[in-house]
């Protein structure tokens, strides 16, 4: 009797949810072939980096490899010989825990740093929409709209553009969650009330979770952003109900934020303390930057890819405007655009039900939020006044788009709803023929703003990376085959770490590609500058090639490696006739011809 007491809750269940459970599917499925149009599936080799430029990208794959060979990435053992580096002194690394973690389980998975990072980022589109979905279920947004809706935020301009070298920003998924906490706030007065009953109520145990998620994301921007809204929202409650302990519900919100982000940070507070402060680890030193990359208006209505209809606008406009950086990413989509504008119209109707003042509270956050991000705004005037740490405002284009769909989502659903609940008007006789134009149509519109807003860049170049990567890869296997387990490579040109930015063709962490492809060398870049490691690695790349590698041998090391891409063929020619004079022997030469090693 049990057992078939469970069949029959089970089937009802079934019958009950069926819709959940099928328009979610129909979110994986378009999430799923938008992808293999986008990456170009058939080229797709899981073991080859989709992104290998030698910029953020390589970062990335580092922290892949970290992941498979030890417990974490916040130290390395095998970078910065003869000494270790710590990773302490960049705090902002430690507000993407949730993305490093994820990173992490994929590690133990596959045990192989490329198909960690491959997997990694991809799975980030399916985070994203699988979020976006629970969260506009949440507030009641009928299932086949929240699926829809919901892919088109997963494939937002703004992640693709970012990619796999932004992939700390690409990590947006917990955006949803943000908003969500916000009307929560907005429509409950249960929600973080500062009362007697707050830890009975298991919403605050929820916000909380959600908070440390928050948190733990976004590298300190999307902490900032969502208590940059909570804050919106609590002066919205002080406003419209007069009551000051309304308003402290955001506050409260928004200071549990705080705590985890200190809490997320203590270790490099812990560094710092024991180590000495090191002020030149990241520079931020100047406002103007907050004017650099901020927010643009006219480039949320500026596609990423013109598809061969507007190409020659967008580069008329990215030739002539001023201050065209990576805030083109803030791109909003065909949907975002709609959605936008629907918010602008809002803020000047009237609010007489649920459904506008629900509406009227995201135009209200979308409003603000502009105010926030654009050039010459709060984010300048924040950077001005208190800090300019926070310099990319651009980056709050992705709260905005996400508001914006959310907003289409709801008007949608509104209009579904009066079909079927307005019983004596006609549309009531062909409601259900209506209802799935009306799906079929949405769909279809939200596969060509998919489509529409892919930028260009978000095509792996397959074979290019494949050349570069496999030639390094035997290139540094060769070395290790010829070197005994814990050896020291030092490697030239010295560069600072990090974001000193390229030198002729060698891109900012092209040196990382030893430590990438082997597995018992030590190799000498990667010391933090600012610190005493990455001044011993400074003196000794300004020594007379002869005197250089005398004390090399002294301190142990084996070899030294180059990145002729730092130099102009006169100079790495000469650079390494010297070395050959020297140690009466030629380099060892990678295929591509990039890379060269003499061992000692």
């Amino acid at each position: 009797m049990k057992g078939i007491d469970m069949k029959s809750k089970a089937l009802k269940h079934f019958q009950d949810c069926w819709r959940d459970y099928a328009s979610f599917i129909l979110m994986i499925i378009i999430i799923t072939g938008m992808l293999m149009h986008i990456i170009d599936w058939r080229n797709f080799d899981l073991h080859v980096p989709m992104v290998y430029q030698g910029g953020d990208d390589m970062g990335v794959l580092v922290n892949a490899k970290q992941m498979v060979e030890q417990g974490w990435c916040y130290t390395c053992d095998r970078l910065g010989a003869p000494f270790t580096v710590q990773y302490y002194d960049f705090t902002a690394n430690m507000m993407h825990n949730v993305g490093l973690f994820i990173m992490k389980i994929f590690a133990l998975i596959t045990k192989e740093p490329v198909a960690t990072m491959n997997l990694t980022y991809l799975s980030i589109y399916y985070m994203a929409g699988m979020i976006s979905f629970f969260v506009m279920r949440n507030i009641r947004i009928n299932t086949w709209i929240s699926s829809l809706s919901s892919a088109v935020f997963a494939l937002s301009p703004y992640m693709l553009f970012r990619n796999i070298g932004h992939i700390v920003l690409t990590e947006c998924y917990f955006v949803p969650l943000s908003i969500l906490i916000c009307i929560w706030i907005y429509e409950r007065d249960d929600v973080l009330a500062l009362d007697k009953d707050f830890f009975k109520r298991k919403i605050n145990y929820v916000v909380i979770f959600f908070a440390f998620l928050i948190a733990n994301n976004g590298i300190a921007y999307y902490p900032f952003f969502t208590c940059f809204i909570f804050m919106v929202t609590a002066v919205s409650k002080i406003a419209k109900t007069g009551k000051i302990k309304q308003g402290l519900r955001g506050v409260t919100a928004a200071a549990i934020v705080c705590v985890f982000v200190v809490i997320s940070i203590l270790p490099a507070k812990i560094y710092t303390h024991m180590n000495g402060v090191n002020t030149e680890a990241v520079s931020r030193t100047g406002f103007e930057q907050s004017e650099l990359y901020g927010l643009k208006i006219a480039q949320m209505f500026m596609p990423l890819n013109g598809h061969g209809i507007y190409d020659k606008y967008i580069q008329i406009y990215d030739e002539n405007a001023f201050l065209v950086t990576e805030n083109s990413s803030a791109y909003l989509g065909l949907l975002g655009m709609i959605g936008f504008i629907t918010l602008l119209i809002v803020l000047f109707i009237k609010k007489n039900n649920k459904f506008t003042e629900r509406l009227g509270f995201l135009a209200e956050l979308n409003i603000t939020m502009v105010l926030l991000g654009t050039i010459g705004g709060l984010g300048s005037m924040f950077a001005f006044f208190i800090s300019p740490m926070l310099r990319g405002y651009n980056r709050i284009s992705i709260f905005i788009e996400y508001v914006c769909i959310l907003s289409i989502a709801i008007l949608i659903d509104r209009y579904i709803n009066y079909i079927h609940e307005n019983k004596k008007n006609y549309l009531k006789k062909k409601e259900k023929l209506i209802t799935y134009i009306i799906y079929i149509c949405y769909m279809g519109f939200c596969v060509v703003s998919i489509w529409e807003g892919t930028p260009n860049m978000a095509t792996p170049d397959y074979d290019i990376n494949r050349s570069n990567y496999e030639s390094d890869d035997n290139f540094v296997q060769a070395i290790e085959n010829e070197l005994e387990p814990g050896s020291m490579i030092y490697q030239l040109p010295y560069h600072i770490y990090p974001e000193d930015g390229p030198v002729n063709e060698m891109w900012d962490y092209h040196l990382y590609i030893g430590y990438v492809h082997s597995n018992t060398l030590r190799w000498s870049y990667g010391s933090v500058k600012g610190r005493a490691e990455d001044e011993w690695n400074k003196n000794v790349s300004t020594m007379p090639n002869d005197e250089m590698v005398s004390y090399l041998k002294e301190q142990g090391f084996a070899g030294i490696y180059i990145d002729r891409r730092a130099f102009v063929k006169d100079e790495w020619t000469a650079l390494e006739q010297a070395f050959s004079e020297h140690l009466n022997e030629a380099p060892m030469e990678s295929e591509n011809g990039n890379l060269s090693f003499f061992k000692f």
